[in-house]
């Protein structure tokens, strides 16, 4: 039996049906052309951002490049003989308050961009790294000079020449070890000998990942974190964003047990001590080439001494240089005794302009008598601070263009002087307590860096001894470049190292720190009435704040 089944359609229905489908497919499409809409809004408002934001970051870069170019014209002038055009107070121990803020009106709050006027300007501000570990003392503006560090080149150069001097003089900073010593020095050599606490390859081909030692100089500071025990905290302390200052978030860190070494002394960051890059024009004040003390020309260098000291002093360097120094206590007369002969050839040379002060010279006269000449100049009398300053300023034992790793005994920190061979923890004290004692005493030290001598810190020969390793000037600069925008505050920051010791100046390191942040309030960067008072000084690091 089949059962047959019936449809019963509704013929009113079916329309009614159709439409309602067609209602939804048309509002399901609407939705989509909005969504589709919004979407496409949204990615262009967000690529008009973008394209915006990356807009300021190239002001932000151009502006970075405009303030390292204008510091260079700088240097440029100061090359020129204009000593004045860098002044700062890490380069000149004196600076009054009126060069300071002369300074400051110079590099702080440059504008480079000024399209659209006020409220929307790009600038730059140039902050000279000046390690505070307090952080209440006053910011400095410009560039910081680089002779006040120890050269690792140099300490590598004296551990060649006289082995042990270089590791003595590493176990001058603070919280240095033995091992730690051994390893640098061991990195620097050529050989792949270890020292008896350092490393050399087999200790670091045991690493993961391996790696071997550079057998050189290090190419920058941050290399040394790849050294047998060097630590962060030993290059850089607790100074994260590394602004040079220990900020309230810093001296608030849980770590400030860095603060101080095993023998209780503080602990400066090796990075506010080192450097790889001083170095010094060998000129005199006003530009003009020294006066090589040991060049074979007898009669040149002669003739240049009398013109520029006096013809008694030229006479007994051209005897000194012919017979070199006499030990005899025998009675000696005068140099305008003993006139020159510029036949016969020089066979000593002058290691250090001292040599030439109260020594005596043995020399062959007619007949083959012996006569014994005395140094017009001595170590007593009025005129001696007068003629060392000439001495530092005019003349030179090297024909170099560039003398390296001299250390600026007027601004080096005593962790860096008693790094220098033959200065002692007791002598750099006293040399840091010397040149804080008065304007007066500032103004002699001004004139070369033989007033350790003149002022009784040390004796004559141990001034000899000193000689190589201490200047008062330099011409090799670090700073610090912040770029900002007053409309969004983003902001840029890069550490930069010049050197003017060529024309033109050139730049040898540069550093991004834009990860690290501002890294200074606003209120220091900007120019008063600016983003400082939007703000608040505001002393957030953050680059990208809104």
């Amino acid at each position: 039996m089949k059962t047959q089944m019936y449809e019963v359609r509704f013929p009113g229905n079916a329309g009614r049906n159709r439409r309602g489908l067609v209602l939804v497919v048309v509002m399901v499409v609407v939705v989509m052309i909005s969504l589709a809409g919004f979407g496409y809004v949204a990615s262009m408002s967000n690529e008009n951002k973008s394209v915006h934001l990356r807009s300021e970051q190239l002001q932000m870069e151009n502006a970075v490049a405009s303030a390292e170019e204008f510091l260079k014209q700088r240097l440029q002038e100061s090359f020129q003989g204009d000593d004045d055009s860098m002044s700062s107070d890490s380069t000149h121990s004196n600076a009054s308050a009126e060069s300071e803020e002369d300074e400051e009106a110079l590099m702080r709050g440059i504008v480079v961009v000024d399209e659209d006027g006020p409220g929307s300007r790009v600038r730059f501000t140039v902050m000279a790294p000046h390690y505070d570990d307090s952080g209440l003392a006053p910011w400095h503006y410009g560039v910081a000079c680089e002779s006040t560090r120890l050269d690792l080149r140099s300490v590598m150069d004296w551990e060649k020449l006289r082995p042990g001097t270089g590791r003595k003089s590493l176990l001058g900073l603070p919280g240095m070890t033995e091992a730690i010593a051994d390893a640098l020095l061991d990195w620097m050599d050529s050989d792949g000998t270890p020292r008896q606490s350092g490393a050399e390859q087999d200790y670091y081909a045991t690493l993961n990942p391996p790696y071997s030692p550079r057998n050189g100089i290090p190419e920058s500071l941050e290399e040394l974190l790849l050294i047998k025990g060097i630590t962060r905290s030993l290059l850089f302390g607790r100074d994260s964003n590394q602004n040079h200052r220990l900020d309230q978030d810093e001296l608030s860190a849980s770590n400030s047990s860095f603060s101080r070494d095993a023998m209780g002394e503080k602990q400066l960051p090796w990075a506010e001590l080192l450097t790889l890059y001083s170095g010094e024009r060998n000129q005199s004040r006003d530009g003009h080439p020294r006066i090589h003390l040991n060049q074979f020309d007898l009669a040149k260098l002669h003739r240049q001494l009398a013109a520029e000291i006096d013809v008694k002093f030229a006479t007994y360097v051209i005897l000194f240089r012919q017979y070199g120094p006499s030990m005899t206590n025998i009675p000696a007369v005068e140099v305008s005794t003993q006139p020159p002969s510029f036949a016969i050839p020089a066979k000593f040379f002058i290691r250090s302009p001292f040599e030439l002060v109260q020594s005596r010279v043995q020399v062959q006269v007619s007949g083959g008598a012996v006569s014994t000449v005395k140094s017009p100049i001595t170590s007593e009398g009025e005129k001696l601070d007068e003629i060392l300053g000439i001495f530092y300023d005019r003349l030179t034992v090297t024909n170099s263009s560039v003398l390296r790793g001299r250390v600026n005994v007027n601004t080096a920190p005593a962790e860096v002087l008693r790094s220098i061979p033959g200065i002692d923890k007791a002598l750099a004290e006293q040399i840091v307590t010397s040149r804080s004692a008065g304007s007066k005493n500032e103004q002699r030290h001004e004139k070369h860096p033989y007033w350790l001598f003149t002022e009784g810190l040390v004796d004559l020969n141990k001034m000899k001894e000193l000689f190589p390793y201490l200047t008062i000037g330099g011409d090799v600069y670090r700073a610090q470049i912040v770029a900002f925008s007053e409309a969004s505050r983003l902001s840029q920051r890069v550490e930069i190292v010049l050197d003017a010791s060529h024309s033109p100046a050139r730049r040898l390191f540069w550093k991004d720190l834009q990860v690290l942040g501002r890294g200074y309030p606003w209120d220091v960067l900007d120019t008063p009435g600016g983003i400082s008072t939007q703000q608040s000084g505001a002393s957030d690091a953050t680059s990208f704040s809104n």
